[in-house]
């Protein structure tokens, strides 16, 4: 079992953590902000359903307010040049998208009953599943988020598109307060048991991502990176390896300078 999950937390409370993580970047940010003229905003749609089968979560959803609030908090810290859309989706399977020709976030309703599926291996309580498929949807997000900012803002990228905003989602979620849960959750949702990995064939050393297991390692060494002490249970239990987890806090300290200086710009002051 997963064991250095610290425990759940409402959905709701997660997510306002959004607003939370703005107020901590605050300091950097003032002295990096640039001047461009805020035209746009992160503005949530009415949920796109194709039948009735989530028409009740999506209900829910919509009452709790989950997606306004990391809109709100997001909106409190960047400066856009155009609105980019936010909403949940029926997509016909666990996932999420952005659409560039909508600038538009898709949050797909069967994301919380796929990561479901994949947490009740790693925990054994009702609290921790929920608190993880929380924490997962949260790195989701903002993941979606970060292909969104690379479009309409353009930011140089000079590797995998998804590596990059993987990264961008893990540090906005670490170097921020409380997030780290959200960034364990999004680190685990990859992670392939390597008894069941099975064979790799060349379609999925083709595509747009890393391998899962590779997302895991990136992941899990920015979570240990962002507080060697605080996760070196993450080594002794053998969630990532010595000769790794060496180099972490470098990768950690190294992204987080690179992010806050490709976002300067666009930060409000």
């Amino acid at each position: 079992m997963f064991s250095f999950f610290r425990g759940a937390r409402p959905l709701i409370f997660a997510l306002l953590l959004a607003g939370l993580m703005v107020q901590s970047h605050d300091s950097r940010a003032s002295a990096l902000s640039g001047a461009g003229e805020d035209l746009g905003d992160f503005v949530v749609r009415p949920a796109k359903l194709e039948s009735d089968t989530y028409v009740e979560l999506a209900q829910q959803l919509s009452e709790e307010r989950l997606l306004e609030e990391i809109a709100d908090g997001l909106n409190a810290w960047l400066i856009l040049p155009v609105d980019i859309g936010m909403r949940f989706a029926e997509c016909g399977q666990s996932n999420a998208f952005y659409d560039p020709n909508e600038r538009e976030v898709l949050m797909c309703l069967e994301l919380f009953e796929g990561e479901r599926e994949v947490f009740a291996a790693y925990y054994e309580t009702e609290e921790e599943i929920e608190g993880a498929v929380n924490g997962s949807f949260l790195f989701t997000v903002f993941h979606e988020v970060g292909h969104a900012l690379v479009d309409v803002l353009e930011i140089p990228i000079t590797g995998r598109e998804e590596d990059t905003v993987d990264s961008l989602a893990a540090w906005w979620l670490l170097d921020g307060d409380g997030g780290d849960e959200s960034a364990i959750s999004g680190a685990l949702s990859f992670y392939v048991d390597p008894a069941q990995a099975g064979e790799i064939d060349d379609s999925q050393y083709a595509t747009e991502h890393s391998l899962g297991q590779q997302r895991y390692y990136i992941l899990a060494c920015l979570v240990y990176g962002s507080n060697p002490e605080g996760y070196a249970n993450l080594i002794e239990e053998g969630w990532l390896t010595a000769e790794r987890a060496e180099r972490c806090p470098y990768d950690f300290q190294r992204l987080s300078t690179s992010w806050y200086a490709l976002l300067g710009p666009h930060l409000k002051g």
